[in-house]
């Protein structure tokens, strides 16, 4: 007989410990689960109506989200927005058929691209915008994708808002400009990680709020649902609700966890009734974190207003309730490294020269103060045991030249990354971070690429490049 249980031993060992500033952000506020293992149930429980068919009190359940978050229609899914996006596209794709087309930003989740390439859709993507200092992806300027819609006249516009970040465009005023170039366009926002803007003035407006079709959010990010758990929302009109519906019924589970979809039921509640007065205070901990560490010599907190001042040709507004710590002469991935394993403090993002933080709603001032006055100690400690990191420069070229389901049909050889230039990539290539895909299959490698990816490997191991040669050595290529 085998002994022990590594993973479940881990997670019990030491979740009491740790400090989060990453997801899942959930409140103790939020009702709960009682007894997961003696009240889990199945789709034989037939009381409960049957999530599938959006019946029973799952229909209920639906209504209730639906106008917590200004939809005509809401449903839940239990495989995270990568779940969401398959029964989008899915549907989408049955209901333009082949002619269906897609114009969509490069900060996408690989779950787009995976889907767009198994249900053989048409995308073209916009070059992306990116800051090299601060390490992120910034939004399209609305001039360039209204440019866009008009040369590619595609009939589905798909946008990343906010970013990971939390940057907004004007999505309200892209969606009535869009709209005015092409009426019948479809607006498809994964707004991932914005499932707690609905319930604060302080925050970007929601997709529904700014008129969008339909939006996918991750409620496990900042809604306080648990892990895995996502919301599909929608207006009537321009989506089909029929091939919508099916599409679901197709792709969900017959066995859904039930704790899972109840903690979607809980969230929304929690957000409906307390959502407002949690979101105030944990923008009050941000400012904590502003005052406080802005103090420290080497590192920085920009404002809102300095952010927004900066970047006022891409975003109008941002998410109050995560931190940016700009660092200088400083490793944000060493000193990330340092407060998990000394400290027991886990941030939700690092990178060369950037920590980044989430409120979490798990979070109050003491943790918050033990956060601070740990990035205090390592800092002011006369011993060199962070180092600045130089991170290379993210490629914004894009150039395809088939589409991605094509490469499945194609011969396909390895080359070295050097005699790699000029191909046809037939793998995806996402480092992390900052998880945006740097080429999709179909795009062609360029000389740009080269070089990010061999400063990358340079690094030894401290950003992660999902593709099949680990070393970084080789690509796949068409022949």
């Amino acid at each position: 007989m085998q002994k022990g249980y590594p993973l479940l031993e881990i997670y019990n060992s030491n979740s009491d410990e740790r400090i989060s500033w990453c997801t899942p952000s959930i409140s103790m506020r939020v009702p709960r689960v009682r007894g997961i293992y003696e009240n889990d149930i199945s789709v034989s429980y037939h009381k409960l109506g049957n999530l599938a068919l959006n019946n029973g009190i799952f229909r209920k359940a639906h209504r209730l989200a639906a106008k917590a978050y200004k939809a005509d229609h809401t449903l839940f899914v239990v495989n995270g927005s990568t779940g969401s996006n398959f029964i989008i596209l899915r549907a989408l794709k049955r209901q333009f058929g082949d002619s269906l087309k897609i114009l969509a930003q490069r900060n996408v989740h690989k779950s787009f691209c995976v889907a767009c390439e198994d249900y053989r859709i048409n995308v073209s993507y916009l070059s992306p915008e990116y800051d090299d200092n601060f390490q992120i992806f910034l939004p399209n300027k609305i001039k360039d994708i209204l440019d866009a819609v008009k040369s590619e006249q595609p009939d589905v516009l798909f946008i990343t808002n906010p970013t990971y970040e939390g940057f907004s465009l004007d999505l309200k005023n892209l969606i009535i400009k869009v709209r005015e170039v092409k009426k019948d366009i479809i607006v498809y926002i994964d707004e991932a990680w914005g499932g707690h803007f609905g319930f604060s003035s302080k925050l970007p407006e929601s997709a529904m709020e700014a008129g969008a079709d339909i939006c996918v959010q991750s409620s496990h990010k900042q809604a306080s649902a648990l892990q895995q758990t996502s919301m599909i929302h929608w207006k009537d009109g321009e989506i089909d609700n029929k091939i919508l519906l099916d599409s679901f019924k197709s792709l969900t589970t017959t066995s859904p966890s039930y704790h899972l979809l109840a903690s979607l039921d809980a969230s929304r509640f929690f957000m409906e009734n307390y959502g407002f007065n949690e979101i105030e205070r944990l923008i009050n901990l941000s400012e904590l974190f502003k005052e406080e560490l802005n103090k420290v010599v080497g590192i920085s907190i920009w404002s809102p207003e300095r952010i927004l001042n900066k970047f006022k040709e891409y975003i109008t507004s941002l998410d109050k309730t995560k931190v940016i710590i700009h660092l200088n002469g400083f490793s944000g991935i060493g000193l990330a490294h340092i407060l998990e394993k000394k400290y027991g403090i886990v941030v939700e993002k690092y990178d060369s020269k950037n920590i980044f933080l989430i409120m979490t709603y798990g979070n109050y001032v003491p943790e918050a103060m033990k956060t601070i006055e740990a990035i205090k100690e390592i800092a002011e400690s006369k011993k060199k045991i962070i180092k600045d990191n130089n991170f290379p420069k993210f490629p914004k070229a894009v150039k395809t030249q088939i589409q991605s389901y094509e490469i499945m049909y194609k011969k396909q050889k390895s080359v070295s990354l050097e005699n790699a230039i000029g191909e046809v990539v037939a793998e995806d290539v996402v480092p992390y971070p900052p998880g945006i895909p740097l080429l999709i299959k179909g795009e062609v490698f360029l000389k740009e690429h080269l070089d990010y990816l061999t400063a990358i490997r340079s690094m030894n191991g401290k950003v992660t490049v999902l593709m099949q040669d680990k070393k970084l050595i080789k690509i796949k290529v068409i022949k």
